[in-house]
């Protein structure tokens, strides 16, 4: 097994038999008087999250909630939602975020998968998406949850009992919910050997809850008797981001990979605080890494990879000094508890240097997927290399190579999954989505790159004959099925969908194509009628990077924009203006000339 021993990450002691509950139980009591949470205006001690958690617990298991029931949150962000997940986790229960924002049908379809007991939203209102479903409100239900006790309930929990379902994007064409027990959660906060945590550091919560990087994010921080700040609700600007990171005093910060780049390009003062930052979810530039460490030499720049089967992180690389940083940024080794192996179809290693797939396991590997037994066969495996009884390993679908200095390269998928800023998407889940519209025959997805290197979604529509359908259409199509994310950012009509030899969609020449076709979602340019329009206009083009000219009618969204061009949007606009512009402002008014004539409004008041 000696050309295997680079696959084995340490062995770090860390409570392999406990759960999330028992090892909060104890930090807690360590400082009781300690700052667990804080926001804008509040803060949260861990005797105070202790007991108001607990309580929560009983009023759960009082509305029906048992051990093992899945209990739904929709809540965004606040300094509520830790006291929500650990009432949840002390009545033997386990959560599932459920985002709101999503279309009804996808809701739906997620709560009678996973077998929901209730909805826990922040106030009744919040709870319009889920009809039909028991629904608990953290505020409007306060005065009951208050007279419960604040004992924690004689509930076992063990370190196999399920802690979270997490859904993602599915091959076969619905979302699949992955199965995260106590022990995977625990392998990735404590004894941890990509991060050190101290009980003075201070975690940003940024991701929303139903991505992964919410795990690190809060168990992180309250796992460790460290701190966790909650930023205000919504979507937040770079200039708001750093207010935040100064006030709170924020040490470590997670960040998707393009978030991360985008950000490090604005050249903003925005890391001063960290002593850790941490990205992933796709390649990191080296470029990007380097600009980062120069300019923020105190701070060292993690690049976390793993799947959300294996509990957020299965292997990371740390980069302290330019010396670290080559020609490509790696994904490094296992992380303490966890194993990766590259091996060939055999599921046999391969030999250093040589591509093959990526399988990864430990104590991070999840139970499976919701209600699906073959799909959980075929990618959680028993692992042939492990010593221990019953060990699984899980296979990626990534392609990568041992480098010579036995770090891992990432060299890409084996299957049509892509990351797009960060959010893994099922191609397969969008292209059904195309065809449950009856006026289209045929529809393809494929992946882009931009001129600056951000990557988009690309949909190739077959029209039936005869049908009217148009940009955006296809468009309010998708967006009444799939997430935002999951939208294509540019939709293309075509005649035929290329196929390759085997008679399968050539997905290679749907890019090329793509690459090279000017953006019909953008309406060609008219004459702006002020300067101002102008030099929006110009700050849209540069941002949306299609070559093509803005329309000041045009709906920002309809023209292939997403949340992360917003805020790069948002970024050009306050330099390029100098005027004071909420973030807010481009949601409310999302084309050239309503946001025009809004700033115009406001001189005049």
């Amino acid at each position: 097994m000696t050309e295997l021993a680079w696959t084995q990450g340490e062995r770090s002691a860390y409570e392999r038999n406990g759960s999330i509950v028992d090892v909060f139980g104890a930090v807690a009591a360590l400082d009781p008087s300690a700052l667990a949470v804080v926001d804008e205006g509040r803060v949260v001690s861990y005797e105070d999250l202790e007991r108001a958690s607990n309580q929560f617990a009983h009023y759960l298991r009082s509305r029906g909630v048992l051990s093992g029931s899945r209990v739904g949150v929709a809540m965004e962000r606040s300094i509520d939602v830790p006291c929500v997940l650990l009432g949840i986790l002390k009545a033997g229960a386990s959560y599932v975020p459920l985002e709101a924002s999503q279309p009804v049908d996808r809701l739906s379809y997620i709560i009678e998968d996973v077998g929901i007991a209730c909805v826990v939203v922040e106030t009744l209102s919040d709870g319009d998406a889920f009809r039909g479903v028991d629904i608990v409100s953290v505020r409007d239900d306060a005065g009951a949850i208050a007279s419960y006790s604040a004992i924690r309930p004689d509930v076992l929990v063990a370190a196999d009992s399920l802690a979270y379902v997490m859904y993602t994007s599915g091959s076969t064409g619905t979302p699949k919910g992955v199965e995260i027990v106590h022990r995977g959660v625990l392998r990735l906060v404590r004894g941890a050997d990509y991060i050190s945590i101290a009980r003075d550091d201070v975690f940003f919560q940024f991701a929303p809850l139903a991505f992964d990087a919410s795990t690190f994010e809060i168990w992180g921080a309250l796992l460790n008797g460290a701190t966790l700040a909650v930023p205000v609700k919504g979507a937040l600007s770079f200039a708001e981001v750093g207010t935040a990171l100064r006030r709170f005093g924020v040490t470590v910060l997670w960040l998707t990979a393009p978030l991360f780049s985008l950000m490090v390009r604005t050249e903003l003062p925005l890391f001063e605080s960290l002593r850790c930052l941490l990205t992933g979810g796709d390649i990191v530039s080296p470029g990007d890494a380097a600009a980062f460490i120069r300019t923020n030499p105190h701070c060292s720049l993690v690049d976390g990879y793993g799947p959300t089967e294996n509990t957020t992180f299965s292997c990371c690389y740390r980069i302290d000094s330019l010396d670290a940083i080559g020609e490509s940024v790696p994904i490094g080794k296992p992380i303490a508890n966890a194993t990766a192996y590259i091996l060939d179809e055999s599921l046999l290693p391969v030999a250093p240097g040589i591509p093959g797939e990526l399988f990864v396991g430990g104590d991070g590997v999840a139970r499976g997927y919701v209600n699906l037994p073959e799909l959980t066969a075929e990618r959680f495996l028993i692992d042939p290399f492990s010593s221990e009884v019953g060990a699984r390993m899980y296979r990626t679908g990534d392609r990568a190579r041992l480098r010579a200095d036995n770090l891992i390269e990432f060299l890409g998928r084996s299957d049509d999954q892509v990351k797009i800023n960060g959010f893994r998407i099922e191609l397969a889940e969008i292209e059904r989505a195309l065809r449950a519209n009856s006026l289209v025959r045929e529809g393809a997805v494929s992946v882009v790159s931009d001129d600056s290197g951000r990557k988009f979604l690309a949909a190739h529509v077959v029209t039936a004959p005869g049908s009217m359908l148009n940009v955006r259409a296809v468009r309010d199509h998708l967006g009444s099925i799939l997430p935002q994310h999951m939208v294509p950012h540019r939709i293309l009509f075509v005649e035929v969908l290329p196929k390759n030899s085997s008679g399968k969609i050539d997905r290679t020449e749907l890019t090329r194509r793509a690459s090279g076709v000017r953006d019909p979602v953008v309406p060609k340019f008219r004459k702006m009628q002020t300067q101002l329009e102008a030099t929006i206009s110009a700050c849209w083009v540069e941002v949306l990077g299609n070559g093509v000219d803005a329309d000041p009618n045009t709906n920002f969204f309809d023209a292939g924009g997403d949340s992360l061009r917003l805020l790069a949007l948002h970024e050009r606009l306050v330099r390029v203006l100098g005027i004071d512009i909420e973030l807010l402002d481009l949601f409310a008014y999302p084309t050239v000339r309503s946001l025009v004539q809004a700033l115009d409004a406001r001189k005049v008041s």
